[in-house]
């Protein structure tokens, strides 16, 4: 006895069309999750107006000029949840009552803070949210904004040396 072929099954069954339309279908779907992405999220090392960083560049030179003319120098230390640092300057000077203090880290914004500085005897201190693991750097300045000091670390609970620069 012959047997009748089999009738073909429709392609919707097949898996190879399935597959073969998947994969381009896998990138359109890529292609909009990124481009969500690419709308949604900022990109904090891309300066708009670089004139302006230019000049703020040229105040920031100015102010650390004003620090090494007082002689100022200083020591942070973080410790927990709060910091503290440690001035000095020629004699003369008059340090303030009150500091400014940034922290920023370098790729992240998200994750910068300002934390106001309180005098306590021969230190200023104030609290702050703890620090993740990586590179940091420290920007001190009076509240006017006249001097500024600067550190780095990559490591937490070490002495920063804060200095007006180079």
């Amino acid at each position: 006895m012959m047997q009748s072929p089999e009738a073909p099954r429709p392609w919707y069954r097949e898996p190879w069309p399935w597959i073969l339309m998947g994969l381009p279908g896998s990138v359109v779907v890529a292609g909009f999750i990124t481009l969500y992405l690419a709308a949604h999220n900022t990109d904090g090392l891309v300066v708009d107006d670089y004139y302006k960083e230019g000049l703020s560049i040229n105040r920031t030179l100015g102010r650390q000029q004003a620090a090494r003319d007082a002689g100022l120098q200083g020591e942070l230390v973080i410790e927990g949840g709060g910091a503290r640092v440690s001035l000095s300057a020629k004699p003369g000077v008059a340090l303030p009552a009150v500091l400014s203090m940034r922290i920023a880290h370098p790729t992240v914004a998200g994750q910068d803070q300002v934390i106001r500085l309180e005098r306590h005897g021969n230190e200023y201190r104030g609290v702050m949210h703890p620090l993740a693991n990586g590179r940091w750097a420290f920007v001190v300045e009076d509240e006017p904004r006249t001097w500024r000091l600067s550190g780095s670390t990559g490591q937490t609970g070490a002495a920063i040396e804060l200095t007006a620069g180079d």
